[in-house]
């Protein structure tokens, strides 16, 4: 293979790398958020739900009936916000950043410096550029916080190997 065409093609398997770190941390990031965001919505519903029950036998009426449609409300924005939904999607998109970083990172580092054909260079290239698309288009938007959380804590280091 021309070392200039091996050159472009390490180069954007680095971009690669790079923005599926960047793309992972920040799903990770909004993961936890809606992580957070299911259990402060989830537990209060289930404290009032029980309080709601306990009360409607001792006979509190106004009491109980408060408390259900209090439950009713924190039921509906739970229903209507899906938290627990946004979580699972955030983190498998993270999970599949990931994975496309890594394999990034092996054609990088072993697949360019392998006796490989150049055709089985261009196609493992052209299956990092696929997934990557694929990923972009399919993956949840990432909000800003997220992404600058991420953007720092990879400059600080926290996805940095040891060797």
């Amino acid at each position: 293979m021309r070392p200039e065409l091996l050159s472009e093609y390490r180069n954007e398997a680095k971009r690669i790398a790079e923005d599926a770190l960047h793309s992972a941390k920040s799903h990770y990031n909004a993961a936890t958020r809606w992580r957070s965001i299911h259990l402060w919505i989830g537990i209060p519903n289930v404290i009032a739900a029980a309080l709601a029950g306990v009360s409607a036998f001792k006979g509190s009426d106004i009491l109980a009936g408060s408390l259900a449609v209090t439950v009713a409300a924190i039921t509906a924005v739970s229903t209507f916000l899906n938290p627990n939904e946004w979580t699972l999607s955030h983190r498998r998109c993270a999970g599949e950043y990931l994975t496309l970083r890594n394999r990034a990172r092996i054609f990088l580092n072993i697949v360019t410096k392998s006796d490989r054909s150049d055709d089985d260079i261009q196609a493992v290239f052209e299956e990092l550029v696929v997934k990557r698309d694929d990923l972009n288009a399919s993956s949840p938007q990432i909000p800003d916080w997220a992404y600058n959380k991420a953007k720092i804590g990879i400059k600080n280091g926290e996805s940095d190997y040891s060797e």
